[in-house]
């Protein structure tokens, strides 16, 4: 039956108890992401909302659509401005209870408080979030276009693999328009700013297309017709720039998932997935192989060819193939799988010497669909890493300004460095992947949360395990301990900050705090120039004044009277902690940001060996990190101006490991993997004469 409703033609299929699942699988899976994301042309930080946006759909292939509402004060044109307003978009933001733009909603989902409208810089972490939580309900989605008459056939079906706590739920399909141009405040372009995602219609209407068979084992199967207009509010609609939107909510509110497609010829069929119970994190060592045990299942009935596909974003001397059906690659390959019977693939990973925390993805698709998503399957290693660089993922700042940490720490002579988001950082420690990690550096910048409470919980366990840490950004006091409206400040960061950063937040800061004077009593940095502290936010300049608590010290100051002070540093056990109320990118002296990275990461490896000089002449050797070590361990050397070799003892001098040393190497790694638990001793020696004797232990 057919029922035309003003411009647009609506078809309902109903739901039908022998219709077998064409597009979705009856696999139990987790969320997607719905982010909406409230904007307007007149909205200065709506450009940086929009880039979260983009960053969240980049980074998650597959499990994230956005729709960009234009609503509210910020979205009224001005005279002979576009209009991007929809008669949908206040009564979406009416049940948000947003204060400010940009603002949005994840899955409509209350993570505090009482109300689903979050600030931009909560969306990354909000989404990783939902990304986690299984949805009783999978969706699948594909469309049709016909260009002669502009009619747009979207098919959804949705598979219940639980049952809903809801007994009606919502369909909703949105078209969203990217590649529209036009004004923008912030942003750079003028009136040639390129939207994305921009909400066009709902052709559901306000709330969606009510669904009451939402118990487990449920098949829904419905079919939506529109006639697309030329143009809405004169603003043309190209369908070819056009996608949809397809999601299920609970009543009004909370997304259970959703997924996009292209408008014309667009489908999120089901082909298969990568799997695994193996863990998904692991720990390599130079040239000792890292393997992960997988499964490759098709969802299309019989048999069908997928191809196979390794990417990675290792160092250039690691190395890594995989084996499935008997056939063995580094890149890719084309295999038959058959629904129903899993084909087990081995994924192996060959570390080198170059210090590395790298992806590895297979992608899966499907040879005579070409049309279907790829799925995406990722596993990670780290090897021969003792400093991490963890950038703060709220938002892209800390990733912006990553560059500022690397190039001070590998001037600094730091060759063992790696680098990841927060949300990884997490995962990986949740893994147990960083037991040789010595030093954290974490780049906050200026991103909201600073910290989240899982965040918090990994740094405050590092810490607690003596790794040493560093943390830099503006407004991390604010963000935690000023209890202002909009800020994150938990049970679980606030201590955080006062028992392991020790320092008491004293208030926002201003433009006013615009130098970086180093205590000159420090015995670190006391002797570290002066520089200027610049605005490398547009006009949002805030370096925390804060005070040292407990038995922590002032190290930097933002005026001449030291009356102000910007940085502190601390110990807690075993571990070196130093806190700077602004990123090292706001310090506008590089020779200077440099110098106070070097400076703290001599003072993290003080007795460690690294960066030290060596107390006598001729050849020597540094302690041994990680100390204790797992299944390996680094030996920093120097003088090495000839052939020499390194044995291993036990403590009562029997001999269990000869290393040659060639002349000019500056470090040595030792496979400790067949040794057990105790304390050991290594020599360098050069014919027969040894020149130098160190203990080490091992610990598993």
């Amino acid at each position: 039956m057919k029922k035309i409703i003003t411009a647009f033609a609506f078809v309902l299929t109903g739901f039908f108890a022998a219709h077998s699942q064409t597009l979705t699988t009856s696999l139990p899976l987790n969320k997607n992401v719905v982010l909406e994301e409230y904007t307007g042309i007149h909205c200065q930080y709506c450009p940086d909302g929009h880039a979260i946006a983009a960053a969240i759909l980049a980074n998650n292939p597959g499990r994230a659509a956005a729709i960009a509402i234009h609503q509210g004060s910020f979205a009224s044109p001005s005279a002979g401005e576009p209009d991007y307003r929809t008669p949908f978009g206040d009564a979406l933001a009416g049940q948000t209870a947003l204060t400010g733009y940009p603002s949005g909603t994840v899955n409509r989902h209350v993570f505090s408080g009482s109300t689903t409208a979050l600030s931009r810089g909560d969306w990354t972490p909000s989404s990783e979030i939902i990304l986690q939580q299984p949805s009783p309900v999978n969706i699948g989605v594909e469309s049709s276009f016909n260009a002669t008459t502009r009619e747009l056939t979207v098919h959804v079906e949705l598979y219940y693999t639980a049952s809903s706590s809801a007994t009606t739920n919502y369909i909703n399909v949105a078209l969203i328009q990217s590649h529209v141009f036009g004004p923008q405040t912030g942003g750079g372009a003028g009136n040639n700013y390129e939207h994305m995602e921009m909400l066009r219609y709902l052709i559901t209407g306000q709330w969606g297309d009510a669904v009451t068979t939402t118990t487990q084992g449920s098949l829904v199967d419905r079919t939506y017709t529109y006639i697309i207009p030329a143009d809405y509010n004169n603003v043309p609609c190209v369908v070819e720039n056009c996608d949809v939107v397809a999601f299920v909510a609970e009543s009004h509110q909370e997304i259970l998932t959703g997924d996009v497609v292209p408008a014309i010829d667009g489908t999120n069929l089901y082909v298969g997935e990568i799997s695994t119970s193996d863990s998904t994190m692991k720990l390599g060592q130079p040239t000792v192989p890292v393997t992960f045990n997988l499964l490759a299942n098709s969802n299309i009935t019989g048999s069908e060819s997928f191809k196979i596909k390794l990417v990675s974003d290792a160092p250039a001397d690691w190395s890594a193939n995989f084996e499935i059906n008997g056939q063995v690659t580094s890149d890719s390959t084309v295999v038959t799988l058959v629904k129903g019977i899993p084909s087990p693939l081995e994924l192996t990973v060959n570390p080198g010497f170059l210090p590395g925390f790298a992806s590895f993805t297979l992608e899966l698709s499907s040879v005579s669909n070409p049309n279907a998503p790829v799925k995406y399957f990722k596993v990670y290693v780290i090897s021969n890493v003792h400093t991490l660089l963890v950038n703060a993922a709220g938002d892209n700042n800390a990733a912006l300004h990553s560059g500022v940490y690397v190039t001070g720490l590998e001037a600094a002579g730091c060759d063992h460095l790696s680098m990841m988001k927060s949300s990884l950082f997490v995962q990986a420690k949740n893994s147990g992947i960083l037991g040789e990690i010595l030093n954290v550096f974490y780049n906050v910048a200026w991103t909201f949360p600073a910290f989240t409470d899982p965040e918090a919980i990994a740094v405050k366990s590092l810490v607690d395990n003596g790794k040493n840490l560093f943390v830099a950004g503006q407004d991390i006091g604010w963000d935690i301990m000023s209890g202002a409206a909009g800020n994150h400040g938990t049970l679980v960061t606030k201590d955080l900050y006062t028992n392991y950063l020790k320092a008491a937040y004293v208030d926002d800061g201003s433009a006013a705090n615009n130098k970086f004077i180093a205590n000159a009593a420090d015995p670190v940095y006391g002797t570290t120039a002066t520089s200027n502290v610049v605005d490398v936010y547009g006009g949002n300049m805030y370096p925390d004044q804060i005070n040292p608590l407990q038995d922590a010290t002032a190290t930097f100051y933002y005026n001449t009277t030291f009356t102000k002070t910007g940085a502190v540093k601390s110990t807690k056990g075993q571990a070196k902690v130093t806190y700077f109320g602004v990123g090292m990118e706001m310090i506008q002296n590089a020779d200077v940001r440099n110098d106070i990275l070097k400076r703290t990461y001599d003072w993290f490896m003080a007795g460690v060996g690294v960066s030290e000089t060596p107390a006598k002449q001729g050849a020597f050797m540094g302690q041994n990190f990680p100390n204790p070590a797992n299944d390996g361990t680094t030996i920093v050397l120097g003088g090495i101006d000839s052939d020499m070799v390194i044995e291993v003892t036990d403590i009562a001098g029997r001999v269990l490991m000869t290393v040659p040393v060639k002349s000019g190497s500056d470090r040595i790694y030792l496979s400790t993997a067949s040794f057990g638990n105790g304390v050991y001793l290594y020599k360098l020696s050069s014919g027969g004469r040894i020149l130098d004797t160190k203990k080490m232990s091992i610990q598993r």
